[in-house]
């Protein structure tokens, strides 16, 4: 009963001695009785002491019950208050009038106090259920609003997903009728073309690989929004790879006045991994060290084995990241200096590229950096190798000959180095 103590029911009657009979009642049974002599009151106290219940007496001086009725109901701070007549009227033309103006109940004059506590506890309790269904009501209709502004956030980001997907690859398809037409004018003229010339060809050649990374990665991360992209694992020899790759970008080390020192504390270790993304990914951060370094600086890459992982550090004396892009440096389309005037190009997507192809291999990347100091970035990979009897599962022992040229030119085409 502790719960129903502070359960407020305001009683109005024009009768005192009623009230004071019905209120003994009403307190006896654990209630908080809240007594009007008045019909013109009951609003008033109505409002001011937001009873859950109200017992109204019909016949008062003033204004009567049924007035008194139509008034709660019709503000929306009273509506919702349970009223239930007294009345000594017990045609059936009363009793409707009463349910017609907003009662739910009425108990005939004199009553009995079994009935009466009964008729309370029933429609405090309806009316418990009542708040809660209402209630209930606001929070679904609130989620369901929510609901359908996730739905529209959804339907936007699947349009935005394939316009990108759409628009580039509108642009490889005469991307590659311009590139190749360069590379045959290139091939047709070589024995023709003088110093400017071949610079020209050069500058074409840089800004259709810029063009292809560009669109290559936008196209990669229509794919993981639209969770189409996929990884070939196969077992592979990571510090071979690499190393491969790392030694693979010599030219552009020596372009760009720098050194470069590939260093592991094991000779082989096997781990089940896609080459191709490893490599892009490689490719990525090592291009981010070339454009970042002054001339004369150094890129460290170095491969440290912790039985369960493998760690790919990559670390640079460049100028490094300030505090406040530390955060933010894997989210898409940021950049570190988004001036116009800054000297290195991209598009922002780079780096989120390589943390999604990272989180595919179940791994995870990290970035320390010091501003002025350098960057080092830290890849940290699982070391599981796959079952050899799978037939689909083969280890690639011609890795080494693989093919870089093409993929270095693509991800370094944003460093201006053509004199």
């Amino acid at each position: 009963m502790d719960n129903l103590k502070k359960t407020k029911i305001l009683i109005a009657d024009d009768s005192q001695l009623n009230l004071r009979i019905i209120g003994d009642v009403i307190k006896s049974n654990g209630y908080e009785p809240i007594v009007v002599s008045r019909g013109n009151e009951v609003f008033k106290y109505a409002k001011k002491e937001k009873p859950e219940l109200i017992l109204l007496d019909i016949i008062m001086p003033k204004m009567d019950g049924y007035e008194v009725c139509e008034i709660l109901k019709t503000n929306k701070e009273t509506k919702d208050i349970p009223i239930i007549f007294l009345t000594g009227q017990s045609k059936i033309e009363d009793v409707a009038k009463g349910f017609e103006v907003g009662a739910v109940d009425y108990i005939n004059k004199p009553f009995h106090e079994v009935e009466l506590i009964a008729r309370v506890k029933t429609h405090l309790q309806l009316k418990k259920l009542h708040d809660k269904l209402r209630k209930s009501n606001k929070q679904l209709h609130k989620m369901n609003i929510e609901l359908l502004k996730a739905n529209e956030i959804i339907q936007y980001n699947k349009l935005q997903t394939e316009f990108f997907a759409n628009i580039s690859h509108e642009f490889r398809t005469p991307l590659n009728l311009i590139f190749s037409t360069i590379q045959l004018f290139e091939l047709c003229m070589q024995d023709h073309l003088d110093t400017k010339d071949s610079k020209y060809i050069k500058i074409m050649k840089q800004n259709c690989y810029r063009l292809l990374r560009l669109v290559n990665n936008l196209i990669d991360i229509t794919k993981i929004d639209s969770g189409y992209f996929e990884i070939q694992l196969q077992n592979h020899d990571i510090v071979q790879i690499v190393e491969n790759i790392t030694l693979s970008i010599s030219e552009y080390i020596e372009r760009n006045d720098l050194s470069l020192i590939f260093d592991t504390d094991v000779e082989e270790k096997m781990i089940a991994c896609d080459v191709d993304k490893i490599e892009r990914m490689i490719l990525n951060l090592l291009s981010n060290a070339v454009k970042f370094t002054k001339p004369g600086g150094k890129i460290l890459v170095r491969i440290y084995d912790q039985k369960e992982h493998v760690l790919i550090s990559v670390k640079d004396t460049g100028k490094g990241i300030p505090k406040n892009k530390i955060d933010t440096i894997f989210e898409r389309f940021m950049q570190i200096d988004k001036s116009l005037s800054r000297k290195k190009e991209g598009s922002g997507i780079g780096l989120s590229l390589v943390k999604a192809l990272v989180q595919m291999h179940k791994g995870e990347i990290f970035v320390k950096s010091e501003y002025g100091k350098g960057t080092e970035f830290i890849i940290k990979l699982p070391a599981k190798v796959l079952p050899i009897e799978d037939k689909e599962i083969q280890v690639d022992d011609n890795y080494n000959q693989h093919n870089y040229i093409e993929n270095i030119n693509i991800e370094f085409s944003d460093i201006y180095s053509i004199g």
